[in-house]
């Protein structure tokens, strides 16, 4: 083959956006994929935060619309790695499986990372790898992108390994999940006052398309749940002596959290021995 060929053959458009100019990623999802993005799913496309959070609903379409994010930062850029860390593998395979068919989509000649079952890998140099909840999963990797799936079921100490992956690149963290526990990085972050983060909040009333039918037996049958899924509120389980919310009504603003009264102020103390 020819240089010229080789050239035309792996320069297509979509893969060498830098010789058109720079379109939001909501309007290449439109027109690459035919992906209509909701509002709030076009906020997550087209926003560049660093540290991006995303709570929303069961069914709001996280998987796909971070898929369709990740593989358009990797097409645009060359030789990124996007690390996406989900708490299990079969949760892996289905945002890779989502990448996978949009590339194939594309006509986009795609192969694994070598090691890694669950990734893709482009021409032009950029790895999109799927890893599973563990404790070792960082080790060896560099990411330029950190993706959570699910976040709030992935454990401390495991986002604290693999989040080390981003830190010699200057890289990006996105973390997607529907609430649960009180509890945890996400909750923490969540409700941090730190304005790193850039947060996006969608519940179920941004998602007209859910089965209203279904939506009012689960709201009938199980509240609590219907609450945690679908309003996305972060409730402490049953079994739990107390929540958030009572602990943060113990403490006072300002006040000295080592200091305290003596309860006898009249109080002489012993003389020391000599």
């Amino acid at each position: 083959m020819r240089i010229k060929d080789l050239h035309t053959t792996l320069c297509k458009p979509e893969l060498c956006p830098n010789d058109e100019p720079a379109t939001k990623t909501s309007e290449w999802a439109k027109t690459a994929l035919n992906f209509e993005p909701n509002p709030k799913q076009t906020e997550v496309l087209d926003t560049d935060a660093k540290y991006l959070m995303l709570c929303c609903n069961r069914q709001w379409g996280k998987t796909t619309t971070i898929a369709i994010k990740a593989l358009h930062l990797a097409i645009t850029k060359p030789d990124q790695t996007i690390v996406i860390l989900s708490r299990t593998k079969h949760q892996a395979a289905i945002l890779m499986n989502k990448a996978s068919i949009f590339t194939l989509r594309m006509n986009i000649k795609i192969r694994r990372v070598m090691g890694f079952p669950f990734s893709i890998q482009l021409p032009n140099g950029s790895n999109i790898i799927a890893v599973a909840h563990s404790g070792d999963t960082s080790v060896g990797n560099t990411a330029h992108v950190l993706i959570v799936d699910e976040a709030a079921l992935v454990q401390d100490g495991v986002y604290w390994s693999v989040s080390a992956s981003v830190s010699r690149t200057h890289g990006k963290i996105w973390i997607m999940s529907t609430p649960r526990r009180q509890a945890g990085f996400f909750y923490n972050f969540w409700h941090s006052k730190t304005t790193k983060w850039h947060r996006i909040f969608s519940n179920v009333e941004d998602c007209p398309e859910i089965d209203p039918d279904y939506l009012t037996m689960q709201m009938a049958e199980d509240p609590i749940r219907y609450r945690q899924d679908f309003m996305c509120e972060f409730i402490q389980p049953a079994d739990r002596l107390t929540n958030m919310e009572t602990i943060q009504r113990m403490f006072r603003d300002g006040a000295d959290a080592w200091f305290f009264e003596p309860f006898f102020k009249d109080h002489v103390p012993a003389p020391k021995q000599e």
